[in-house]
């Protein structure tokens, strides 16, 4: 039960002179975090942004507890329940393909196996996941295998099984990845009757979204710590982060380019495919032209990923793809998946999954095989292939990590390593599946000056997104996927 009044009661969460330094093989690094004060009161849902790099992530973990073994923690973290005792908090990470057990097949065994590790009975945990996933809108998943979902939806499943444990604080880690609006919208309001119903919830990020604007409090963390955040247009853009909501304040897109004539560089008719025995797409239809980006929105589930993996022939040998798919005048459809990358770049959601190489520089430079010369003159082409990282480095703000694994850059910073190997191929048309994914401010600037980079070769790009205020910037045509149609 929510207290009377929040401000008088005994926190669920109390931050007090709190900060955190990794440790390495060498000691301890500087402080991510230092000095840092603050409760949420039952009843409560507080918000906490901040740039990449400021510790937003690492303080969700602190406050669970999941740092003892990676450095020195200073001040005090407590969770207390409502009757007084050691609360329970759980985390929602920015990753939910990490939080998935990968110990079932079905959705419906997902969501009950945490409780039941914990040793809840069977019936109760089956109670405590059907409510969950009514509350969150996923029932239709309840029998569906957790490998056909789409990131989003996997992002639903994650946080309905830590609901089935019942935590008196709920921390989420930009919990807005891969949501459509709708499905933003209807989390946040689940949040509100999780607070109602006596709990405390902390959700940390990199942009404002529906999640800042439903919060009782909304925090800038900084060097100085924490401090309230206005949602105003200049106190945003002052905090470094990102301001996603539709109606904000116009953001720079790439620079303008004549597109749409002649001959699409892509052309997609009649695509059909289907996941197993379901059936995703049904006969969508879309045109990519030279200097323009086509943004690819539509609900979570729609079949935006599926719609990107079926242009490349990247989906599972059991799925079925039908329809025409033209680049360049060569039908890709005929063609296996290596031979289609020579027209298709492609960057997706999970940029690790197609990162090998030990360092950024190095995973530049393997990114696409050098072009056949006499032995004789090939250190000159090694010579140019560097100017080219190099000149790719510097558009990507990735210079300072050049000699970094890539494993240890952000997420975004990955990503951009992605896209920047994905234009060293020079490819006329550039697959962006949720690009925007996790990015302050600054990544968004680089992210626009990348793409710019393909559109003034003449190239074009297709980006799925749930970020409207992104594509308004951006997209110089938005289409949006539903019931397997494209409009």
């Amino acid at each position: 039960m929510s207290p009377a009044d929040p401000a008088q009661a005994a926190p669920v969460l109390l931050v007090e002179g709190a900060g955190f330094a990794y440790r390495t093989a060498d000691g301890l690094l500087p402080p991510v975090l230092a000095d840092l004060r603050h409760r949420v009161p039952a009843g409560q849902m507080h918000t906490v942004l901040g740039p990449v790099g400021a510790g937003t992530s690492t303080l969700c973990r602190l406050v669970t507890g999941l740092l003892h073994d990676r450095g020195e923690t200073s001040g005090t973290i407590r969770v207390t329940a409502p009757r007084g005792d050691a609360g329970t908090a759980v985390m929602l990470g920015d990753d939910p393909e990490a939080q998935l057990t990968g110990m079932t097949t079905r959705v419906a065994d997902e969501l009950q196996l945490p409780a039941r590790l914990h040793g809840v009975s069977a019936a109760t945990a089956r109670s405590r996941a059907e409510a969950a996933a009514n509350d969150l809108g996923i029932t239709d998943l309840w029998d569906r295998r957790v490998t056909e979902l789409s990131g989003g939806q996997r992002q639903l499943v994650a946080l309905a099984a830590l609901l089935g444990l019942q935590p008196d604080l709920l921390v989420l880690d930009q919990p807005g990845l891969s949501l459509d609006p709708t499905m933003r919208g209807r989390l946040s309001a689940m949040l509100r009757d999780y607070c109602d119903a006596g709990g405390a919830v902390l959700v940390t990020g990199h942009q404002v979204d529906e999640f800042a604007t439903a919060a009782d409090q909304v925090l800038a963390l900084g060097p100085s710590g924490l401090a309230s955040l206005p949602l105003t247009a200049d106190a945003v853009r002052a905090a470094g982060v990102w301001d996603a909501r539709a109606a904000s304040a116009p953001a720079p897109g790439p620079t303008p380019t004549a597109g749409r004539r002649g001959a699409p560089l892509l052309a997609v008719r009649g695509l059909h495919a289907a996941r197993g025995d379901r059936p995703v797409l049904r006969g969508a239809d879309l045109d990519v032209h030279a200097g323009e980006v086509v943004a690819l929105m539509g609900p979570n589930g729609a079949g935006k990923s599926t719609l990107l993996r079926s242009l490349l022939g990247t989906l599972d040998r059991r799925d079925q793809v039908s329809g025409t798919i033209t680049a360049d005048g060569v039908d890709l459809a005929r063609l296996p998946t290596h031979e289609r990358s020579a027209h298709l770049g492609w960057v997706g959601q999970d940029p690790g999954a197609q990162l090998s190489a030990p360092t950024v520089r190095d995973e530049l430079m393997r990114a696409a095989p050098l072009p056949r010369r006499p032995r004789h003159v090939r250190d000159e082409a090694i010579r140019e292939r560097e100017k080219q990282v190099q000149q790719l480095m510097r558009a990507a703000g990735l210079v300072e990590a050049a000699d970094e694994h890539p494993f240890d850059l952000d997420a975004a910073q990955r990503k951009d390593v992605v896209i920047a190997a994905a234009l060293l191929r020079r490819p006329p048309v550039l697959l962006l599946d949720e690009p925007t994914l996790g990015r302050d401010a600054a990544s968004m600037s680089r992210l626009v000056g990348l793409i710019d980079m393909q559109l003034q070769r003449g190239g074009g790009v297709l980006a799925t997104t749930h970020d409207q205020h992104w594509a308004q910037a951006v997209a110089h045509r938005q289409l949006h996927l539903d019931s397997g149609r494209i409009s």
